[in-house]
């Protein structure tokens, strides 16, 4: 475990003396920000109608506001987080340090670990600075804090899942351009599985549906945390650490 922390440490000194990482993180709020300012025009325009009209009673501003926000930010990920994710193993073997890497006192369950905790130090960086305009507007707007912190466990849940996808494509080549291609292409197919469930015959959505991450968001964002939801997130990081950790093992014993 400490080796793990070791090397979480020594990436993320990486991550931040790169300005990779700071025009990541800028432009996913940046454009977060935009969303998030759509949907607070949205929500005013709603809430003059609302106000106009005493009969509607269904009106929830975490369904106006946070969740399309949340939903919104996880497409921008899908766009960023391959520019992370890339360098995790494509770049220590394009600079050579990969063999020096495999010779550490270190297990591959360490070195895959420590690259994952290191995304996830970054991750919980970028979702902390994300929620400080939902956190302003709460102050000011009579949101519930259930499904705000809920969503927010989702999301971050969701990042971690596309990371842990990230990495294992990034063992699987020295060519940090095609890590980043294959991590957007499975990146974008899961995605669009959330929209081919609408279009497909009813049996076969309901597997679409299961198979793509943004789904599974769905509950989180409404306050709800559904054991099936927890288990696919928990599930789909455990299989892409555990096939990370096989690609590694197959690669030491080829040298």
């Amino acid at each position: 475990m400490n080796g793990s922390i070791l090397l979480a440490q020594k990436d993320l000194t990486i991550y931040f003396r790169s300005p990779l990482a700071y025009i990541i993180l800028f432009c996913f709020l940046a454009i977060s920000g935009y969303f998030f300012a759509t949907s607070v025009g949205y929500y005013e325009v709603v809430s003059i109608q609302v106000a106009q009209n005493p009969g509607i009673t269904d009106f929830n501003p975490n369904s106006v506001l946070i969740g399309p926000l949340l939903q919104n930010s996880g497409v921008i990920l899908l766009f960023f987080l391959p520019l992370l994710t890339m360098r995790s193993f494509s770049e220590e073997k394009k600079m050579g340090t990969f063999e020096l890497l495999m010779s550490y006192p270190l297990t591959e369950w360490h070195l895959v670990g420590g690259k994952l905790l290191a995304l996830a130090v970054f991750l919980l960086v970028a979702v902390g600075l994300h929620a400080a305009s939902p956190a302003m507007l709460m102050a000011m707007v009579d949101i519930e804090t259930l499904p705000v912190l809920t969503g927010y466990l989702g999301f971050f849940l969701l990042a971690l899942s596309f990371a842990s996808l990230g990495i294992f494509l990034s063992s699987l080549t020295e060519n940090q351009i095609v890590a980043a291609v294959l991590s957007f292409a499975a990146l974008l197919m899961l995605w669009l599985f959330s929209w081919i469930k609408d279009l497909a015959p009813q049996n076969y959505g309901a597997i679409f549906a299961a198979c793509s991450p943004m789904s599974h968001l769905d509950s989180f964002t409404k306050g709800v945390l559904e054991v099936a939801d927890l288990t696919y997130y928990v599930t789909f990081i455990a299989g892409f650490f555990w096939l990370a950790v096989l690609s590694l093992e197959n690669q030491r014993w080829r040298r």
